[in-house]
């Protein structure tokens, strides 16, 4: 590996210097994924810098999320296989065709190994940034599901859907168990059609409860989306609360013209 030689009399502290040696070399795919980063003892001898000048270049990019400090290991360059979820007027035929789960269906066509926890089902109050994409009011009572799910054994996506009771009622939205054919299908099966529906976006921190849910390093966010589907007469079906863990997952939007193109 290149050695770049850090200059103590620059503008540039020798923390920042080091840090953007490191970024540059895990951008480039020079250090690989997963690999091991060299000792706090291999960088002063090295570069003859300071232990403190390696910390807080490590520290630097733990907050960024590019590499992570594993207690008695040392620090690695963090994987990142991201799964695509793609957004697309078709989304809803991937569960069709499969007769899976959208989730799980995304992770088997890119190689992953999709499961799920239950952490609970029940008729619940519905909190106020639900119930206005729910079309009710701020507590209003709605068969609530709260899943954790995984990729590889590794906790991805913390999952809570909001169905109206008149949807949902003494249904198998109400199953403590996994539903096998999902959400989506199951909906489909109680002889409901999806007609159109809105995705919205947000990226944050997470709080301490989801870091620990989601086995979240640090300095990594959480992307949290609303998914909302309406029937033909545009009553909402369900409202998707999904918290995704960041480092693995990157998000697609897929669009066409309608047909005979634009006027």
């Amino acid at each position: 590996m290149s050695r770049v030689s850090l200059d103590p009399s620059a503008d540039r502290s020798l923390t920042d210097q080091l840090a953007d040696m490191l970024r540059s070399e895990i951008n480039s795919g020079e250090r690989e994924q997963g690999s091991q980063l060299p000792s706090e003892r291999e960088f002063e001898q090295d570069y003859g810098i300071s232990r403190t000048v390696v910390r807080d270049a490590l520290d630097e990019l733990v907050l960024e999320g590019i590499v992570v400090k594993r207690k008695g290991y040392g620090s690695f360059v963090r994987e990142q296989p991201p799964v695509r979820r793609i957004s697309s007027n078709s989304r809803h035929d991937v569960h069709r065709n499969s007769g899976k789960p959208v989730f799980d269906a995304e992770a088997d066509m890119q190689g992953r190994v999709p499961s799920r926890r239950i952490l609970g089902v029940e008729r619940g109050p519905v909190p106020a940034d639900v119930a206005s994409w729910l079309g009710c009011s701020s507590g209003d009572q709605a068969v609530i599901r709260r899943r954790l799910q995984l990729l590889d054994d590794r906790p991805a996506v913390l999952s809570t859907s909001y169905y109206p009771l008149w949807l949902a009622a003494d249904t198998d939205l109400e199953s403590p168990d996994a539903l096998k054919v999902g959400p989506d299908a199951t909906i489909e099966n109680l002889g409901h059609q999806f007609s159109w529906g809105t995705e919205v976006f947000r990226a944050r921190m997470p709080t301490p409860h989801e870091r620990r849910l989601l086995k979240l390093d640090p300095g990594v966010p959480v992307v949290r989306m609303f998914h909302i589907d309406y029937d033909p007469d545009s009553r909402p079906l369900q409202v998707a609360d999904d918290l995704y863990a960041a480092d693995q997952h990157e998000f697609a939007f897929l669009w066409s013209e309608p047909e005979g193109g634009s006027k």
